[in-house]
């Protein structure tokens, strides 16, 4: 009923822009995509996990212990037992995610480290069979579940799900692979899956015809104003032509009440595009959002990349980009209350 709602009013309005087409809903058997924000992360892995039947892949930065991890822990390893066939990479850069691969190991399940230290696995996702992924910002510590701004897509049959976990296929092959999977999206218009190199790309792409707005969060980033090649900074310039046309650009950017260096790099960036035009504001101090979205138009990107060389250009990063109707008007809802509670 919400999302026959969503179409009737959308319907009634008409498009907002000139040339826009009329929002995309899919049918059951359809490529589609749920938004999973916040606390609600838990319970969408705990579905994900329990429903796998085959495969069930993960690539996740850190896996601190802790109350909401160690419950997915024992969820991975009652699939194992089950006969599912799970494999989880970690980077090697967080000292507990050593802890971590030693305590999936000893139940049953294919675990490792990525052992690159020059390149950080810094995606969040997990698949299942081939069918149903999570991809986004969120980590695992009992932070990053419980208490942080952190947003997500769960992405449901099929070439985005199937792309995503072809990706992590790949990289557990050989974690220096930086390419596109051999898995056609063409034919799933409304949801596609991004990796790697294609995140920045479709961003620069969506923002280029912007014609009413752009809600964005930024957690971290490095301003580089003598370089406008440099990958935030083409980014940044986007925002900025975006708002030097007229559309309302919106950001919300993460401060901190100890991340005082990330304070400092922010500042300079929130400075420099509230100079050219972008209205932004920062989030509470006592809340970290470490959410990597952008709503552009009727378009939705949701992200592990931050805004930075190392997220756009270095890392192992996954993200997923639709404009099917219900996770938009989710995300301007959740974006609204963030903006609302924000600082200017």
């Amino acid at each position: 009923m919400r999302m026959l709602g969503l179409v009737l009013v959308a319907f009634v309005a008409g498009c907002a822009t000139v040339g826009c087409e009329p929002v995309a809903v899919p049918g059951p058997d359809d490529p589609n995509a749920e938004l999973v924000c916040d606390d609600a992360y838990l319970g969408a892995v705990r579905d994900l996990i329990e429903g796998a039947t085959e495969t069930l892949v993960v690539a996740q930065f850190e896996l601190f212990p802790g109350a909401p991890t160690d419950e997915i822990v024992a969820l991975l390893i009652a699939a194992a037992e089950r006969g599912v066939a799970v494999r989880v990479l970690l980077d090697d850069e967080i000292d507990d995610n050593i802890d971590g691969v030693a305590r999936l190991d000893a139940g049953g399940v294919d675990a490792r480290l990525d052992d690159l230290p020059e390149t950080t696995l810094h995606a969040k996702m997990l698949a299942a069979d081939g069918a149903v992924a999570i991809l986004g910002s969120t980590n695992w510590s009992t932070s990053s579940i419980e208490r942080n701004h952190e947003c997500n897509l769960l992405v449901r049959n099929g070439p985005p799900p199937a792309y995503a976990q072809a990706w992590f296929d790949e990289v557990w092959q050989n974690v220096a692979w930086r390419g596109a999977p051999n898995v056609d999206q063409s034919g799933s218009p409304h949801v596609r899956t991004v990796v790697e190199g294609e995140i920045l790309a479709r961003l620069l792409d969506k923002l280029s015809q912007a014609g009413r707005r752009v809600d964005f969060t930024m957690y971290a980033t490095y301003l580089q104003p003598g370089n406008m090649s440099a990958p935030a900074m083409q980014l940044f310039g986007a925002l900025a032509d975006a708002a030097a046309r007229g559309v309302t650009v919106r950001g919300v950017a993460e401060l901190s009440d100890w991340q005082l260096d990330n304070n400092e790099r922010n500042t300079e960036a929130v400075n420099w595009l509230e100079d050219r035009g972008v209205d932004m504001r920062w989030e509470r101090p006592d809340r970290i959002t470490h959410a990597k979205t952008f709503l552009i138009d009727d378009g939705l990107q949701v992200q592990s990349a931050n805004i930075s060389t190392s997220g756009f250009e270095r890392n192992h990063e996954v993200g997923v980009w639709t404009d099917l109707a219900a996770p938009v008007a989710d995300f301007e809802q959740w974006f609204d209350a963030l903006w609302a509670e924000g600082d200017p």
